[in-house]
């Protein structure tokens, strides 16, 4: 693993989050060496200019978030989507928003592969029952939160409790109490939070923006996911005092949902064994 410095024009190595220590990856400080026909680059998205010099190696980007890889081209007025699909060796997807995205750039089937993460495993260990919860509505107040606020100004019968700089213990704890996760944000991928909380035990109410459109990457009823959020306020009052009055009956509605994110580190397992086969038999791209 070579961590990399945001915002640089060319890689700058950095030492790893201490988050990242229980990963046990190991780090190496110097790409000398890469560029050669047995070694495997792997950039996400975000990075994905730096996948082109290099001449010998195979290269594979991993899309993480689609959205910021269109907004960063939007602000840079360069969009790299012509020499990735000329020189990359294999895509792969954490959400299928982003394999609907590729296909729709003309990336051929055949060279996408789903290969997604999981959250942490803390997550959900230890769920309360109902009645140790609390009428408390969880929101992450860095996305979405110019249609949450007529929402939070509304309701005063609601605890709004936004996720801001909260340790990962604070999370658990918090999400352990609330009956309901709210995310009217963007989704530019599978995003980690709704399914924090959902393991924890609350309702998830999304839009249907990015991967939130997909039941594939949010698996839960459509009746969760507000359509055009500024138009329904009404219905999305009406759903949190339904959770909080009757949150049992909504709690089992998300059962698929907390099987789907359970069984997500099984299955990262198959999808890195299975990329590691394809990758024996890809031919590097020049």
């Amino acid at each position: 693993m070579y961590y990399i410095q945001s915002e640089q024009k060319e890689p700058v190595d950095a030492l790893p989050d201490i988050r990242y220590k229980k990963y046990g990856t190991s780090h190496v400080n110097s790409l000398e060496g890469i560029d050669s026909e047995d070694s495997v680059l792997i950039v996400p998205e975000g990075a994905a200019a730096w996948a082109l010099p290099w001449n010998k190696c195979k290269r594979v980007l991993w899309w993480m978030s689609v959205d910021n890889y269109v907004r960063n081209a939007k602000l840079s007025g360069v969009d790299y989507f012509d020499d990735l699909r000329k020189r990359v060796s294999l895509h792969l997807v954490q959400s299928e928003y982003a394999f609907q995205y590729l296909l729709g750039r003309g990336i051929p089937r055949e060279n996408i592969l789903k290969v997604s993460d999981y959250i942490g495993e803390n997550y959900g260990k230890f769920q309360l029952p109902c009645e140790f919860r609390k009428d408390i509505a969880l929101y992450n107040p860095q996305k979405g939160l110019e249609e949450l606020r007529p929402l939070i100004e509304r309701i005063d019968w609601l605890k709004w409790i936004p996720l801001i700089n909260l340790t990962e213990e604070q999370m658990m704890a918090i999400m352990g109490i609330a009956k309901v996760y709210i995310d009217f944000g963007g989704h530019p991928g599978k995003d980690r939070i709704p399914r924090e909380a959902a393991s924890s035990g609350c309702c998830v109410i999304t839009n249907k923006k990015g991967s939130a459109h997909f039941y594939e990457d949010i698996p839960i009823p459509d009746c969760y996911k507000i359509d055009d959020v500024p138009k329904e306020y009404d219905r999305i009052e009406n759903l949190l005092k339904d959770i909080c009055i009757h949150w049992e009956k909504h709690y089992m509605e998300f059962e698929e949902y907390r099987r789907f994110i359970s069984g997500e580190r099984q299955r990262f397992a198959e999808d890195v064994k299975t990329f590691v086969n394809v990758m024996e038999g890809v031919k590097r791209i020049y």
